[in-house]
């Protein structure tokens, strides 16, 4: 069972140990938002889960981990399926540990070998956690909306809405 730690600590806090449940969501308003970060407009959420195999990086989209019913979270697989997905890192997670990760504000996202165009919808590219242009054939798979343009293995700051 975990440790549950009360609020606030900040999502940026990495854990060996959990420290809250897994799936633990926790609402940021613009204000504490902005304190975290200066260059954020607007409320963030964010969801508490186990890096699990290999570590997360700042700008790496998160997936659920095959086979489990728990916010064990893994990189993104090519392509992956938007409900797949739980969240993106804002900040390095070592493997086997537990953190926060946005799943719904504005936040950095990294690109995939292309990179991605400013002012478009974004998907799970060619590259494991990394973030592509959505092609118009494939309706209702975005995970977020580019403010900027990122180039290749480039962070970039989206509204990332998971």
């Amino acid at each position: 069972m975990a440790n549950i730690r009360a609020f606030p600590d900040a999502v940026t806090t990495v854990d060996t140990a959990a420290q809250y449940e897994l799936g633990t969501e926790w609402y940021m308003s613009a204000a504490e938002a902005e304190a975290l970060d200066s260059t954020v407009a607007g409320p963030q959420l964010w969801v508490y889960v186990k890096a699990t195999g290999g570590a997360f990086a700042e700008g790496n989209v998160i997936a659920f981990k095959l086979g489990t019913a728990d916010f064990e979270g893994r990189l993104a697989a090519t392509a992956a399926a938007s409900k797949s997905l739980i969240g993106v890192a804002q900040h390095a997670i070592a493997e086997n540990s537990f953190g926060w990760i946005l799943r719904r504000g504005f936040g950095e996202v990294k690109g995939d070998s292309g990179g991605y165009s400013a002012n478009t919808a974004l998907i799970v590219g060619d590259a494991a956690g990394a973030a592509a242009d959505l092609a118009a054939a494939i309706d209702g798979a975005a995970f977020a909306h580019a403010t900027e343009a990122a180039a290749a293995e480039a962070l970039g700051t989206c509204y990332i809405n998971i």
